[in-house]
C-alpha cells in the first residue's frame, strides 16, 4: 500500500512540475537593432509565440485580436519584440504618457521572475509610442523603480510593433548554466477593455506566479558593475513672513553623489551623499481636516524606492518617510539561493526631538539622527517564507529598537496565511536626568480564502500601549483590531458580456483596547459595484460606525456612491458622493459634536491630443456648523518627446473652520522641466512655491501670512566604471 502511495505522490509531484510550459529562449550572436522596425532576418533566430488567451473579460477564451511575441538574448542583453494586430485601427489608443502612466493606452508587458522564486518578478512595459512602464510584482504591483531599458515602437498598417532591449546589468537575476526564470506576457486593449495573456489564468488560483511559464537559458553570465552618478544642484530659497516680519534669502550650489556597486547579478549596493529631492512630485492633495489618526503617504524619493522596498507587513516598522532630510544613505539588497537580505542606513539632518519625545529636554533639541533597518528572509516548503527584521532610530544617546518576525504560507491554491510578531524597546527621559526603557509588543495574523467567486479575508492585529516604532507607521496603539471582509464576485465569460465584473461585499471592523476590556470603535460597510463594457463602473454602499472618544460612544452613518466613466478616448470622469452624520473631534472640550455631513470629490482627466495630459480634481467636505473644507488640484503634463517634458502641479486649499474661528488658505505651485538627452544625462529645472494665509473669522486679521519659494537646477551624469 505504501508503495502505491509513494508512486501516486511522485506522479502528482511530476505532474505539478511539468504542468508549466518550458520555453527555451534562443541565444543569438547577432544583435537586433532596436528601432521599432524589422529588417529581413533580424528576428529569425528568436523564440516566437502566437498562441494567446483572453483572460478578461473572457475566461481563457479566443482573443479579439492577434498577437505575436519574439525573445532572444546574448551575453549582455535580453531582446523582446511584439506585434500587436488590430482588425479595426480605430480601436488603437496611442496618446503620449508619462513613465509608468501608460495605462490609458494600448500596451504590452513582459514579466520575469528572475530567480524563479514565485514571490518577486520584474515587469517591462511599452506602448505604441515606445513609452515605458516598469516595476516589480511583490504582493502588490510596485511601480516606484525605474529599470533602464531601451524601447522603440512604431504604428503599422496592421496595428503597432514594439522592440525592447534590457541590459542584464539593469536587474538582479540567477546566473549560471541551464537557468530557469518565470515568464509571463500580457497585452492590454483599453477599448473594451480586454486583457490578453501568454498563458491561461485560473481565476481560482491564489498565486499569480503559478500562471508563469518557465523560461530556460542555456547560460547566463554575471559581471561586476560599478556606476557613479555625480550631480550638481543649484537652488535659491526665499522665505517671507508678513506677520513676524521675516525676509530670508539663501543661495546654494551643492554636489550630490550616488555610487552603485554590484559585485554580481544577485547583490546590489547603493550609497548616496547629500541627496536632493526637489524634483519629486508633490503628494496628492488630501483634505486633512478632522482626521483622528495620521495619514499615510506614499514614498516617492528615488533613493528609497529604487530596487524596491521588500518589506511590507501589517505591523509597519519600516516607513522611510520618517527619514525627512537625509545627509547620506546606504542601501544593500541581495539573494543567495533561497535566502534574501536587505539593509538600509541613513542620517537625518537636524531632526526635531518632538518627533520622538512629547516632553523633556530631548524634545527641545535638534540632532542628526541615525536610522537603520535590516531583514533576512528564507523560503521554505516551496511556497512559504520566514523573515526576521530589526529597525533602529538613534537620537543623541537615546534609541528606539524594534524586532520583528513574519512569514507567509500557502496551504492550497485557495488558502493563504500571513503572521507577524514584533517587540519594541524605547528609551525615554520621563523626568529630567532619569532615563527609562519602555517595552511594547505587537502581533498580526491574516488568513485569506479565494475560489474565483468567494473571497474571504480575516485579519487581527494587536498593539500594546507602549509599542513604539519610530522608523515605522503605527497610527494607533493600545488596541486589538479584528477585520473581516466577504466578497461574492461575478466575472464575465466572454467578450460579449455587458457586465465585465460585479461584486457584493460586507466588511466589518472592531477595535478593542489591548486588554480586551473596552470597545474603541466598530465599523460595518456594505457595498456593491460593477464594471461594464466601454469602461463605465459604479460602486455604492453604506458605512456605519461607532467611535469611542474620551470615554463616550458616538454613532455615524454614511451612504456613498462612486461613478467612473470614460466618456471618450480623451475624457474620463470620476466622482464620489457621501452623505450622512459625522462627528467633529473637539480635543479642547474632549467631546464629540454631531453634524450633518456631505462630501463630494470629482476628478476630470482630459487628453486633447497625443502630447497633452490635463487633470482637475475638486474635493469638498462639510460638517454642519463645524467646517467647510475645499481643495483644488490641477496637473498639466506636456510631453514634447519621451525624453523632454514639462509638468505643472497647482494645489489650493480654502477652508472655513468655524469651530476654530479661522479661514486658512494655502496655494502651492510646482513647475518642472525635465530633459534626458541620453540614458546617462538628466537635467531638471523647476520650482516650489507655497503661500499660506490664515485669517480670523471674527476680526478678519491675518493670523499667518507667509511665502516659501525655492528655485532649483539639477544636472546629473552617469559614469560606468566597471
Amino acid at each position: 500500500m505504501k508503495k502505491y502511495i509513494i508512486i501516486l505522490l511522485m506522479f502528482q509531484i511530476s505532474y505539478t512540475v511539468t504542468a508549466k510550459e518550458i520555453i527555451n529562449i534562443a541565444f543569438s550572436s547577432e544583435k537586433p537593432r532596436i528601432d521599432g522596425m524589422i529588417t529581413a532576418g533580424e528576428w529569425d533566430n528568436a523564440y516566437m509565440r502566437s498562441q494567446f488567451y483572453q483572460t478578461s473579460p473572457g475566461n481563457n477564451t479566443e482573443p479579439s485580436e492577434a498577437t505575436e511575441i519574439y525573445m532572444m538574448y546574448d551575453k549582455t542583453n535580453l531582446y523582446l519584440m511584439a506585434k500587436c494586430y488590430f482588425k479595426d485601427q480605430n480601436r488603437l489608443r496611442d496618446n503620449h504618457c508619462s513613465r509608468d502612466a501608460i495605462y490609458t493606452t494600448d500596451r504590452c508587458y513582459f514579466y520575469f521572475d528572475t530567480f524563479y522564486s514565485n514571490e518577486k518578478a520584474y515587469y517591462l512595459g511599452c506602448n505604441a509610442n515606445g513609452e515605458q512602464a516598469d516595476g516589480i510584482v511583490l504582493n502588490d504591483i510596485d511601480t516606484t523603480i525605474d529599470i533602464y531599458y531601451v524601447s522603440k515602437a512604431q504604428k503599422t498598417d496592421y496595428g503597432f510593433l514594439l522592440e525592447i532591449m534590457l541590459p542584464f546589468e539593469s536587474i538582479k537575476y540567477k546566473c549560471g548554466k541551464n537557468v530557469n526564470w518565470g515568464f509571463f506576457f500580457k497585452r492590454h486593449i483599453p477599448d473594451g477593455p480586454e486583457e490578453i495573456t501568454s498563458s491561461k489564468v485560473n481565476r481560482e488560483n491564489g498565486n499569480f506566479y503559478d500562471n508563469y511559464a518557465i523560461l530556460n537559458f542555456e547560460t547566463l553570465t554575471s559581471d561586476q558593475n560599478l556606476k557613479l552618478i555625480p550631480a550638481l544642484i543649484a537652488d535659491r530659497s526665499i522665505f517671507k513672513d508678513e506677520i513676524e516680519v521675516i525676509n530670508q534669502e539663501d543661495n546654494n550650489i551643492q554636489p550630490e553623489l550616488n555610487i552603485f556597486y554590484e559585485p554580481n547579478s544577485s547583490m546590489m549596493t547603493r550609497l548616496t551623499i547629500n541627496p536632493d529631492f526637489n524634483i519629486i512630485e508633490a503628494d496628492g492633495l488630501e483634505i486633512d481636516v478632522n482626521d483622528r489618526f495620521p495619514r499615510y503617504y506614499q514614498e516617492k524619493r528615488p533613493f528609497f524606492i529604487e530596487q524596491t522596498n521588500p518589506f511590507k507587513t501589517d505591523i509597519n516598522i519600516f516607513y522611510t518617510r520618517q527619514i525627512v532630510n537625509p545627509i547620506t544613505g546606504f542601501k544593500m539588497s541581495g539573494s543567495f539561493g533561497r535566502t534574501s537580505v536587505f539593509a538600509l542606513a541613513a542620517i537625518d539632518e537636524d531632526a526635531p526631538g518632538r518627533r520622538f519625545f512629547s516632553t523633556g529636554e530631548y524634545a527641545e533639541r535638534f540632532e542628526n539622527t541615525g536610522f537603520g533597518f535590516a531583514s533576512v528572509a528564507r523560503k521554505y516548503g516551496g511556497n512559504g517564507l520566514l523573515r526576521g527584521a530589526v529597525a533602529l532610530r538613534r537620537f543623541a544617546n537615546l534609541e528606539n529598537l524594534v524586532f520583528s518576525c513574519d512569514g507567509n504560507k500557502r496551504f492550497s491554491q485557495k488558502v493563504r496565511s500571513e503572521f507577524q510578531v514584533a517587540a519594541s524597546l524605547n528609551e525615554l527621559e520621563n523626568t529630567p536626568g532619569n532615563l527609562e526603557t519602555e517595552k511594547g509588543i505587537a502581533a498580526a495574523l491574516d488568513i485569506d480564502f479565494y475560489n474565483g467567486k468567494f473571497s474571504i479575508n480575516n485579519e487581527i492585529t494587536a498593539f500594546s500601549e507602549d509599542f513604539t516604532a519610530d522608523l515605522g507607521f503605527i497610527d494607533d496603539t493600545d488596541q486589538v483590531k479584528i477585520e473581516n471582509r466577504i466578497e461574492y464576485q461575478i466575472h464575465a465569460d466572454t467578450d460579449e458580456d455587458m457586465i465585465r465584473y460585479m461584486e457584493f461585499a460586507s466588511e466589518q471592523k472592531i477595535k478593542y483596547t489591548f486588554d480586551l476590556q473596552d470597545v474603541k470603535s466598530r465599523n460595518w460597510n456594505l457595498m456593491t459595484g460593477a464594471i461594464f463594457k466601454n469602461t463605465f463602473q459604479f460602486w455604492a454602499g453604506l458605512e456605519m460606525s461607532m467611535d469611542n472618544f474620551f470615554g463616550k460612544d458616538y454613532y455615524t452613518h454614511f451612504p456613498w456612491l462612486n461613478l467612473e466613466y470614460e466618456i471618450t478616448k480623451k475624457i474620463r470622469l470620476m466622482t464620489t458622493f457621501v452623505d450622512g452624520v459625522n462627528i467633529f473631534y473637539n480635543y479642547n472640550t474632549q467631546s464629540g459634536e454631531y453634524g450633518d455631513f456631505f462630501k463630494s470629490e470629482t476628478t476630470l482627466s482630459l487628453r486633447p491630443n497625443n502630447l497633452l495630459d490635463l487633470e482637475f480634481e475638486l474635493k469638498y467636505h462639510e460638517t454642519e456648523n463645524k467646517y467647510i473644507a475645499r481643495s483644488y488640484e490641477t496637473k498639466v503634463k506636456l510631453q514634447f518627446h519621451k525624453n523632454f517634458w514639462f509638468r505643472l502641479i497647482v494645489q489650493y486649499i480654502d477652508h472655513d473652520m468655524f469651530v476654530l474661528n479661522e479661514y486658512p488658505k494655502k496655494l502651492s505651485v510646482y513647475p518642472l522641466f525635465a530633459y534626458k538627452p541620453s540614458s546617462k544625462t538628466a537635467i531638471y529645472l523647476g520650482a516650489a512655491d507655497n503661500q499660506v494665509k490664515v485669517k480670523s473669522i471674527a476680526s478678519q486679521e491675518y493670523l499667518q501670512n507667509s511665502t516659501d519659494t525655492t528655485y532649483f537646477l539639477k544636472i546629473s551624469y552617469s559614469i560606468d566604471v566597471l
